[in-house]
């Protein structure tokens, strides 16, 4: 199971409204259970996917003003995990896995790598790849901004359009790798002589 937690380091007066709003947005999108808050800079939830959790954090990310933090873990410990290893610095993302050798350092490190190149987009940056990421193709794209072929094509490289893309892939696959690993674990614990899960008390 995959958790994520966000705590807001913006220095907004209002930021008990900022926050709330950012948990509502942040809950509409695919596969996200629905955070919640956990205090007054703090929101949380329970992510279904791969895919839906590199898409949260990157939208974190772009803001640029969220410490972020991923547990791994059973659905019963990955939110809390997530708690532990979330940060205090804007930008910044922790990873935290009930399972060793899954690559956490590894998910970090893509993240970084992203945080770098969103940090750097411009208005116009963020305009074109929002439009692309969201299926358009680039003559799509381009008429929707009113601009030719070749000015989207240069918007794009200056944006950082194909290093954001590989990077969502490898984040992904990283991300996909420690899961599983924390699945397969735990139903081969599970699969042991004598386990017994929640709500298997044996009668007399």
């Amino acid at each position: 199971m995959l958790a994520i937690h966000a705590r807001y380091r913006g220095r907004e007066i209002k930021r008990s409204s900022i926050v709330r709003r950012s948990a509502e947005a942040l809950s509409s999108l695919p596969g996200v259970a629905g955070f919640e808050n956990v205090g007054v800079e703090d929101i949380r939830s329970r992510v279904d996917t791969a895919e839906a959790l590199t898409n949260v954090v990157m939208a974190l990310l772009s803001d640029g003003d969220w410490a972020i933090g991923i547990g791994v873990d059973s659905p019963a410990g990955a939110e809390d995990r997530a708690t532990a290893a979330v940060g205090t610095r804007a930008g910044s993302v922790k990873v935290r896995s009930s399972a060793p050798g899954t690559g956490g350092e590894d998910i970090q490190a893509a993240f970084t790598l992203l945080a770098h190149v969103l940090a750097k987009r411009t208005i116009e940056g963020r305009e074109a790849t929002s439009l692309v990421r969201s299926g358009m193709n680039q003559n799509e794209a381009a008429e929707q901004l009113g601009i030719s072929k070749q000015a989207m094509s240069q918007r794009l490289g200056a944006a950082g359009w194909a290093a954001e893309a590989a990077g969502w892939k490898l984040a992904v696959h990283l991300i996909d790798f420690a899961d599983g690993v924390t699945r397969d674990g735990a139903e081969r614990v599970a699969g042991r002589p004598g386990f017994e899960g929640p709500g298997s008390g044996r009668r007399a």
